[in-house]
């Protein structure tokens, strides 16, 4: 009966003889289907580089109608920008809002704000959250 390390050392050749392809009749491994380099179009380089243009965020004008209906009642103007002190007894939390843009859309302070909500987390915000906000 062949002992166990005779048995573990067919095992493992095996193993690499797998592994290690084969190849064909000829001794060479199977090369697959490679693309020739030459035949890939490339894109071309630029001329000359395009001119750089820097926008002005202060230069920007908003577009209209940028409002969701989930941005309604919540202090917005018709155009989507915020009214200070406008916000009512309740505030719905909207996608991006954080506690000192809230606190800014409605007038008051952050830390109104954070007083009126006793345990609000402020970085665990979530959309739909109904906070109270100070008059």
């Amino acid at each position: 009966m062949p002992s166990l390390a005779v048995i573990l050392a067919v095992a493992a050749l095996t193993v690499v003889i797998a592994a290690c392809g084969g190849g064909d009749e000829s001794g060479q491994a199977p090369s697959g289907k490679l693309t020739d380099p030459r035949s890939v179009p490339t894109a071309s380089p630029w001329a000359s580089p395009p001119e750089v243009h820097i926008l002005d965020p202060n230069a920007l004008t908003p577009i209209s109608g940028g409002a969701t209906s989930g941005q309604q009642g919540n202090g917005s103007a018709a155009e989507g920008t915020p009214v200070p002190g406008n916000c009512g007894p309740k505030y719905k939390v909207v996608s991006g809002d954080y506690p000192g843009l809230i606190a800014e859309k409605c007038g008051i302070t952050t830390e109104q704000l954070l007083q009126a909500n006793p345990g609000l987390d402020p970085t665990g915000l979530h959309v739909g959250d109904t906070l109270n906000i100070p008059e």
